[in-house]
């Protein structure tokens, strides 16, 4: 009886063995890639992907090396790879969960996708968490923004296509002890040093609503709140922001000295707190004290 159980234990170690070996050594990495590829592509209309090849996980999955995203021909995020695990009791029911994690810019991208069987183009929904991420390395960032910004990301994002009533995104994240390149100098700064810059956004019909912004920086703290109407090129993306900041006196004492007193009056030097108002394009903002 002992001999008969060894034995059905090690032909079960050989079938499982070579079943592993099968899978990952006949794996057809080349149809799966297109196909998911092509489903991808399906599911959002405005965001393609490439993937330079596929190979199977356990627990049952996917592991897709050097995902990159496009919007057009424009690279929004690349990633060095992103594990796919389904929820296997959703592949019996008409909406289909996922679950996802990869590296991308030293850090961590993770989160969980959701979509309608039989219409898959319409209802999907991605939730995903930024860590650690160097946000420099970021393409879709300075293609936004138009200047340098450096620091490490971390934020949620939720991404939802609503199929003809179109798609809407939500947005917050924190970038810790960064710079930003002002293509403009305010003040005679061609760059910001910041210890943390916290933002709220959401976007819709092209139009991006910052609902927050709170920015802790060396020459002053502050917030700002608003709209972006975005335009092609970026670049002429359209700014209405309000707000307050609280300078740095010392810094301001400083400026005082350098500047007219028609670009610095007395009274802005004076107060604790600064209402500022931010028009203008991305590429060429106006700021206005008060």
């Amino acid at each position: 009886m002992m001999n008969n159980t060894k034995k059905w234990l090690l032909y079960s170690i050989y079938i499982l063995a070579a079943i592993v070996f099968f899978s990952y050594y006949l794996f057809p990495s080349e149809k799966v890639k297109n196909y998911v590829t092509f489903g991808f592509n399906r599911l959002n209309s405005n965001i393609n992907i490439s993937i330079d090849h596929v190979s199977p996980t356990f627990p049952p999955g996917l592991k897709l090396y050097k995902v990159n995203f496009y919007d057009m021909d424009n690279v929004l995020l690349e990633t060095e790879q992103i594990k796919v695990v389904p929820n296997l009791l959703s592949l019996f029911r008409s909406k289909i969960i996922f679950f996802f994690k990869g590296r991308a810019y030293k850090g961590i991208l993770e989160g969980k996708g959701e979509f309608t069987k039989n219409k898959p183009e319409q209802n999907v929904i991605i939730e995903g968490k930024f860590s650690n991420n160097n946000i420099k390395e970021i393409p879709f960032v300075k293609q936004f923004i138009g200047r340098n910004l450096t620091g490490t990301l971390e934020g949620n994002f939720i991404y939802r296509n609503g199929g003809k009533l179109g798609g809407s995104h939500e947005a917050s994240f924190i970038i810790s002890d960064g710079e930003i390149e002002l293509l403009t100098p305010v003040f005679k700064l061609k760059n910001i040093h910041f210890s943390k810059i916290e933002t709220e956004i959401t976007m819709e019909n092209q139009r991006l609503k910052v609902k927050r912004c709170i920015i802790k920086a060396s020459p002053a703290d502050g917030n700002v709140s608003g709209l972006v109407n975005l335009r092609e090129p970026l670049g002429q993306s359209y700014l209405r922001l309000l707000g307050v900041i609280k300078p740095n006196q010392e810094f301001l004492a400083e400026l005082g000295k350098d500047l007219p007193t028609n670009l610095l009056p007395k009274g802005i030097l004076s107060k604790g707190v600064v209402r500022i108002r931010i028009y203008g394009t991305l590429d060429e903002p106006r700021f206005f004290l008060d």
